[in-house]
């Protein structure tokens, strides 16, 4: 049996999955297996996979969402460990190896994990300063900043089935919500070299809206208030981020015309963590200063 599988789940990318896989296939570390589940592409994305002749598993399954998409791999993983690997991005040589060596070391309990490095659509370098990433129990520093992402990270399968999975209702932050929650009980440890390439292009554009603001923000109250954040991460830290995101999702309201719901948003943020920006644009809100309330 691998002792790895390397999951990508695919939608549509038939232009896009052949170099995540070749990126995998050139592992130093060579104890692993590749799973591809398809999201009912309408693409060609299956043929493309297939005429590659690739040594892989490949699963077409009717169109059910990435996170749905997700647990399904992992039932399929035969691995005692999992990586998700985007079908639109790549991962480094090494990645798996320093990975691996991070859980030799540590045991099997820990979870490493690493930064990335942006690409283009071309596959060209974005550079920029890459975050110094906490190690132990990181809780309070997962809350106030996404460090660990979908991919470029080593986690048990054992740990993903007694979490429960992803949650499939979710459209966005089922990811960090399961590793939020992960946080409380197991330890991520940083790698110092980043452990994948995160591509921009128009296909993954973030939504930076309001409702998908206000999803992020729902996760990290839920997390605060009812799933045990509230116990270990500061009340001053937890304030300021959450008000930090209410802001995001109040201007992102503003831009929108949605001022009853920007008022809300810009409001919570200023009594949570009293500061300049919330006021400025609370006050555009309160007295339609903003085209976009018009």
């Amino acid at each position: 049996m691998p002792t790895v599988s390397v999951c990508i789940a695919t939608y549509n990318r038939k232009d896009l999955i052949c170099h995540a896989i070749d990126s995998i296939l050139a592992q130093t570390y060579k104890d692993y297996e590749i799973i591809v589940v398809d999201d009912g592409s309408i693409d060609s994305t299956e043929d493309v996979v297939r005429r590659a002749g690739y040594d892989l598993r490949y699963h077409k399954i009717d169109h059910c969402g990435q996170q749905a998409c997700r647990n399904k791999l992992i039932e399929l993983a035969k691995g005692e460990y999992i990586t998700f690997v985007d079908s639109d991005d790549l991962i480094f040589p090494y990645t798996l190896e320093i990975l691996m060596n991070v859980i030799n070391q540590h045991g099997p309990d820990v979870i490493p994990y690493g930064s990335n490095i942006g690409i283009d659509e071309n596959g060209n370098d974005m550079p920029r300063p890459l975050p110094a990433l906490p190690s132990g129990f990181i809780t309070a520093e997962l809350f106030e900043f996404i460090y660990v992402h979908t991919c470029g990270n080593l986690i048990a399968k054992r740990l993903y089935e007694e979490a429960g999975g992803f949650n499939a209702q979710m459209k966005r932050c089922a990811v960090y919500k399961l590793l939020l929650n992960l946080s409380l009980k197991y330890k991520f440890i940083g790698v110092e070299k980043p452990t994948f390439k995160k591509r921009r292009h128009s296909g993954n554009a973030a939504e930076r809206n309001y409702a998908w603001r206000k999803m992020e923000l729902d996760v990290l109250e839920d997390f605060y208030y009812n799933l045990g954040g509230k116990d270990i991460i500061p009340r001053d830290r937890a304030m300021a981020r959450l008000s930090k995101e209410a802001y995001r999702a109040g201007a992102c309201a503003v831009r929108q015309g949605l001022r009853l719901e920007a008022l809300a948003m810009l409001k919570q943020s200023f009594n949570q963590h009293p500061n300049l920006k919330s006021l400025a644009w609370l006050t555009a809100a309160s007295f339609k200063l903003h085209p976009g309330l018009w």
